[in-house]
């Protein structure tokens, strides 16, 4: 999908091996009512299809399932190798096992931990304090075929999606290379995982649903969670052209129910049991341009008129 998730391996892998095209794969939509859709918009052509368009590299966006398309864009490029990235679909063989060398995954989790399409936001809400990269062949399961690489990864306390991000993607791009040149050389030795029994399946989130026990979670657990997760998880209704930003627990006493977002002067809190989570507002610029120019037009043609 867009995003440096994607980017990132391609960058390290384009370093070192050809490209010869760039599958997007769209991600599912979350619709928000008309409004939020409207402010949000829709960038259209994303990250990938311009580093496509540097790389000079053939370019196929495809939607939740698999399609002819896929199958003939495959075909037409004839790569050696399928490797994927923050992919969002999952491959029948009649596709991953199209190239020469077959398909490779990057999944950040160290599998079967984590297994599926959201590890990092399970990994921040089970407060794990160690996480994993894997880099596996595909087969018909989900995040379940034999491991090429794998290695670990140590979680900062209170770290953010985009801290961890800046911390363990140069790492795994690295593996995803080093991998492509195993099987290049003909040294690849791919070991089947172990039992998935007793781990935890990455699920995508069900609509509305709440994550956070207000009542048990204190307050270091509510901050550390909402840090790390925000680039998935919306605890509260959106703020029209801001982002949050949530910082770490403060325990202390404060009024108010657990689970109530109270706004300030120069900033605000989360209220849980025993303290609060400090937020601080960041503005979305193209949000605010897109909540601005209609009320400024409609005032402009008001007094030409």
């Amino acid at each position: 999908m867009d995003g440096r998730f994607s980017t990132v391996p391609l960058r390290y892998l384009a370093a070192r091996h050809s490209l010869v095209g760039i599958v997007h794969s769209a991600p599912r939509r979350q619709s928000r009512g008309l409004f939020w859709n409207y402010l949000r918009g829709n960038p259209g052509a994303g990250n990938l299809h311009r580093f496509a368009d540097y790389y000079k590299c053939p370019y196929l966006s495809v939607g939740s399932t698999y399609n002819v398309e896929l199958v003939q864009f495959l075909e037409y490029l004839k790569p050696d190798i399928f490797c994927l990235s923050n992919f969002a679909v999952i491959l029948p063989p009649t596709i991953y096992e199209i190239p020469k060398y077959g398909t490779i995954n990057l999944h950040l989790s160290k599998l079967p931990h984590y297994r599926g399409p959201m590890p990092w936001l399970w990994m921040f809400y089970d407060g794990v304090k160690q996480g994993g990269i894997t880099v596996h062949q595909l087969d018909d399961g989900e995040d379940s075929g034999p491991i090429l690489l794998q290695e670990d990864f140590e979680i900062p306390d209170n770290a953010s999606a985009g801290e961890l991000a800046d911390m363990v993607l140069p790492q795994a791009a690295d593996m995803l290379v080093r991998a492509v040149d195993s099987i290049a050389l003909g040294t690849a030795d791919p070991q089947p995982q172990p039992s998935k029994e007793g781990t935890r399946r990455a699920r995508f989130l069900r609509p509305h649903e709440n994550l956070i026990d207000w009542d048990s979670w204190d307050c270091e657990r509510v901050g550390a969670f909402l840090r790390g997760a925000s680039t998935w998880y919306e605890a509260f209704p959106p703020f029209p052209g801001f982002s949050r930003e949530f910082l770490p627990g403060e325990r202390g006493p404060v009024k108010g129910r657990p689970g109530q977002l109270v706004w300030r002067p120069g900033g605000g809190w989360v209220v849980c049991r025993d303290g609060r989570v400090p937020v601080r507002l960041h503005p979305e610029y193209d949000e605010l341009v897109r909540i601005c120019w209609p009320p400024a037009l409609a005032a402009a043609l008001y007094y030409l008129l």
